[in-house]
């Protein structure tokens, strides 16, 4: 029998603070030293349908599986080393860069979400 090494990420909820700077969210984990990435090319627009327009910071939640309450990013092609996904209740776009993959250990099919406002 062939033992499989699963992920640590495959089975984990993960969460990052952001915080707006004009209309871009970013975020910084010092953990992995990373300092005001922003989620661009679409993705600050559907973190921001999320919350009331007044929102300076924010908490996600994300996860490779799905989890009760969240909405899901459906990839349609990588490019770039990241990835393009949509929302599959909005139909809303956005790329996630590659940094993605320092979380999700790759680019993944799906990631789930919930924006704490």
């Amino acid at each position: 029998m062939k033992n499989t090494i699963v992920p640590p990420t495959q089975n984990a909820m993960m969460s990052l603070t952001l915080y707006r700077e004009e209309t871009t969210w970013k975020f910084d984990d010092n953990r992995k030293a990373i300092i005001a990435e922003p989620f661009v090319l679409g993705m600050s627009e559907i973190i921001s349908s999320y919350l009331p327009e007044e929102n300076e910071t924010s908490t996600i939640i994300f996860s490779a599986n799905p989890f009760p309450g969240s909405h899901c990013l459906k990839l349609e092609r990588e490019e770039s080393n990241g990835g393009w996904y949509h929302v599959k209740e909005t139909g809303m776009r956005g790329w996630l860069c590659p940094v993605t993959r320092v979380y999700m250990g790759g680019i993944p099919p799906q990631i789930y979400f919930y924006v704490l406002g």
